[in-house]
């Protein structure tokens, strides 16, 4: 991947460090902050290999791809003081060094940014796109605040919540990737579910990491989920198969965000014996496998056969 798109890519974050830099002291102190947790970069990854893939020759998604990131990283700014989080990538986050209130405005300042970035490319489908995104980001966060704290969340609510918050970012990438490849209207709609598929996939993924990665890896405690009040969706499938005690431990955990006087060793080993992370997992792979089949529509070439590889890549994921 990074032998197709990495002279871009470093250029992307050329973008965003220099967007996150100011001549106001305040801004300049947080930016340089937030600039040193680094990232996965998978969204800008996405607009260049989609990109790429469609012949786009000009540097509007070099533009575009720090856009996503910025915007992914301003609602990263916001999860951090509604989850009162106290680490984020292995370090303290950015609420804690700086407190709530500037860490509000700043992730306030980076959509507006990313905003006034966006409006570069001089074209309104872009930003009808990236409004749209935003907008269904920030739907599925009103929805996950809503629900915080409740042991009655579905199967359902925890998906739309999924597909809002995290997967339509990843389609808007691909999307407004097209724009500037000029697809036709069935490509654009193969792209937003190639995205949509890959988001929901990533998601998933992260919901099971909470549960069985390695915590020194992923740089956060283990079942940071339940404890900051979050029914995902193996929990969700607990509470639904496992016994009385499982219920009962697992809404004191929602309540308390303390596993204080509980076993999360036999809570865990509860979701394995119901099968809950397996089921979790084989949803995963079922999304992978829609997204694959998206994206092999389109012609054979370097770029399409390192996106049709991505969703293996998100699977196997150890952070």
């Amino acid at each position: 991947m990074f032998a197709l798109v990495g002279p871009k890519l470093n250029a992307i974050e050329a973008e965003i460090q220099k967007n996150l830099r100011s001549d106001l002291g305040p801004i300049d102190e947080a930016g340089a902050y937030l600039s040193g947790g680094g990232g996965k970069l998978i969204r800008p990854s996405l607009m260049l290999l989609v990109s790429g893939m469609l012949g786009y020759e000009g540097d509007h998604d070099v533009v575009l791809g720090a856009v996503f990131e910025l915007i992914h990283t301003a609602t990263l700014v916001h999860d951090d003081i509604i989850d009162e989080a106290d680490t984020r990538r292995g370090r303290p986050a950015l609420n804690r060094v700086l407190g709530n209130e500037m860490s509000i405005l700043l992730g306030d300042y980076l959509y507006i940014r990313s905003m006034n970035m966006a409006l570069r490319a001089r074209q309104l489908r872009v930003i009808d796109l990236l409004a749209e995104s935003t907008e269904r980001m920030i739907e599925g966060e009103i929805m996950a605040h809503h629900l915080r704290g409740r042991s009655d969340v579905t199967n359902e609510q925890h998906m739309e919540i999924v597909r809002r918050k995290t997967a339509w970012l990843f389609s808007g990438c691909c999307r407004v990737a097209g724009v500037f490849g000029e697809v036709d209207e069935a490509q654009d709609r193969l792209l937003g579910e190639y995205g949509m598929s890959l988001g929901v996939a990533f998601q998933l993924v992260d919901d099971l990491l909470d549960l069985t990665a390695d915590q020194k890896i992923i740089g956060k405690p283990v079942a940071s989920d339940l404890r900051e009040g979050r029914l995902t969706l193996p929990w969700i499938d607990l509470m639904a198969r496992g016994s009385e005690r499982d219920r009962t431990d697992i809404r004191f955990v929602l309540e308390t965000g303390s596993f204080e006087n509980r076993s999360y060793e036999r809570l865990r080993e509860s979701l394995v014996c119901h099968g809950c992370l397996e089921r979790c997992r084989e949803l995963a792979e079922q999304q992978a496998e829609r997204a694959r089949a998206a994206i092999l529509t389109f012609p054979e070439g370097a770029h399409r056969d390192v996106l049709a590889d991505l969703p293996d890549m998100v699977l196997t994921r150890n952070k």
